[in-house]
């Protein structure tokens, strides 16, 4: 089954818990992609950035090994690879 959040529709208290979720999964498989994770490095791509490209960076980050909140230049190419809107 597949679930999808119209996060436009959903409201305030309802966003804060799922934030609250969200980073208590930082670092985890289960991260959703709605809270940050990144260093500030990288805040022009990825806080722009839609949920399932965060989701994807978190996972690259994850399988290499990578501390998700780090910064190197194999970060950087990550999120060049995974986030559509460069700067």
């Amino acid at each position: 089954m597949k679930l999808t959040i119209n996060t436009e529709r959903i409201s305030w208290a309802f966003t804060e818990k799922l934030l609250a979720l969200d980073n208590s999964l930082v670092g985890t498989k289960d991260y959703l992609g709605y809270t940050y994770f990144w260093s500030t490095e990288y805040k022009h791509y990825l806080r722009d950035a839609t949920n399932i490209e965060r989701k994807r960076v978190h996972k690259e980050f994850l399988k290499l090994g990578l501390d998700v909140g780090g910064e190197s230049d194999k970060h950087f190419e990550i999120v060049k690879r995974f986030v559509s809107s460069k700067y």
